[in-house]
């Protein structure tokens, strides 16, 4: 885009140590002091540089673990590092100069140095866009088409990107050309000559909202007619629906772009459209690592809790087999503590055996005990030498080793990875 010092709506001063343009009136230039708002772009870079690690951190991981490196990702990997210089020059601008100083608060030397900054970010702006779109491009065709398959999406996609790129190409070569000698692009001292390109803003952040916009329909078309349930369309919809933000800050980049050329303040009027820059590509990061994003975020989950989990279950199933163990051991005592006391039956109608000597039980108490009915005129003591009932009862304890207790928990869970 055009630098700031070749704006023809406002002229830059001759004096370095006076300000860079005459102040409005009513308004005296504040050299020392002057307002800007430093602490809330500092707010805004440290939030875009940790969404944007942050993603793109997840992306790689989840190429790591799938062990697949793939075109998408390096081109991603490359414009995080110009992404990483982009945001350098933001702090730089933010501990020199200030964000949104009024024009006429700034010398004319300062003004110079400020110049550069944000002809610096411009050519680093279209690089990384020129780099970052088809990445975006790239991945979504290798998920709507796979196994080389030619398709209405993937004719679209090259579509798309050649003209991206072609686009974006030259907007650079424009934006490195248009001042003669090089210097003068951010350096209105110097005698030389420099393009009319005060338009290539509007120019720049109009191609960036329609390919955007396109980026961002693509896939929808693609997602709703799949054959699936409504629910689960809606939410792959809304995973690639994050394109949206891309459009959002595309719109308000237009908007700046728009007050930027009409403007006789271009120092403070260009931060607007500098910021609004760094939101797009911010959001074009998102777009390009948002799809894996909830997949790695459930497997790092995943083998998290998995081995608490097997533990967990391990010690319940252990637990448990413990406990039926001393639970058949407990019945089977006390089968046999009920089996020794000698009891009669008063009818004769039950086999006779002899046992060892115990304290006798009333017939009832005992019947009542195995749950076997009995009158009431069934009350008479009987003598030692008789039983009720004899029920024998078996237990088996045995240890099972901790990787088979687990070997059955994995079978029963197959989803909990080790």
């Amino acid at each position: 885009m055009a630098p700031l010092n070749q704006n023809p709506n406002n002229p830059v001063g001759g004096n370095l140590e006076g300000p860079a343009s005459s102040p409005p009136p009513g308004r005296v230039s504040n050299f020392d002091n002057p307002q800007n708002l430093n602490t809330l772009v500092h707010a805004v870079l440290v939030v875009v540089l940790i969404i944007t690690s942050i993603v793109v951190i997840l992306r790689v991981y989840s190429r790591i673990v799938l062990r697949m490196v793939d075109i998408p990702t390096i081109l991603g990997l490359i414009a995080f590092g110009l992404q990483l210089g982009f945001i350098s020059l933001y702090f730089k601008l933010l501990n020199t100069y200030g964000w949104f100083v009024h024009m006429w608060d700034l010398r004319l030397e300062d003004f110079i140095g400020l110049n550069h900054i944000f002809f610096q970010g411009s050519v680093l702006y279209l690089a990384i866009a020129l780099i970052l779109k088809p990445a975006i491009l790239l991945d979504w065709i290798s998920i709507f088409c796979p196994a080389k398959t030619r398709n209405l999406f993937f004719w679209s996609s090259c579509a798309v990107l050649t003209a991206h790129v072609l686009s974006y190409i030259s907007f650079l070569i424009v934006e490195l050309a248009e001042c003669h000698p090089f210097e003068k692009n951010w350096n209105p001292l110097i005698p030389g000559k420099c393009l009319n390109t005060v338009h290539l803003a509007i120019g720049v952040s109009s191609t960036n909202l329609t390919f955007d916009l396109i980026i961002f329909l693509l896939p929808q078309q693609v997602i709703w007619g799949l054959r699936m349930r409504t629910r689960t369309k809606i939410g792959v919809s809304i995973v690639f629906a994050v394109g949206l933000l891309a459009c959002v800050a595309a719109s308000f980049r237009l908007y700046s772009a728009l007050q930027y050329v009409g403007a006789k303040d271009v120092t403070y009027t260009f931060c607007s459209l500098a910021l609004w820059s760094l939101a797009e590509l911010t959001s074009g990061f998102i777009v390009l690592c948002g799809p894996c994003i909830p997949k790695t975020v459930a497997r790092m989950e995943l083998n998290r809790l998995g081995p608490s989990l097997k533990s967990w279950a391990g010690a319940s199933v252990r637990k448990i087999t413990g406990s039926r163990a001393s639970d058949g051991d407990s019945v089977s005592g006390l089968t046999h503590k009920q089996s020794e006391p000698s009891m009669s039956q008063s009818k004769g109608s039950h086999e006779q055996s002899h046992s060892s000597s115990a304290p006798t039980l009333p017939p009832k108490t005992a019947a009542r005990g195995f749950g076997i009915p009995v009158s009431e005129g069934e009350d008479e003591w009987v003598n030692n030498t008789s039983i009720l009932r004899t029920t024998h009862f078996t237990a088996v304890e045995g240890h099972q080793p901790e990787d088979t207790t687990q070997d059955r928990h994995m079978l029963q869970h197959p989803w909990i990875s080790s």
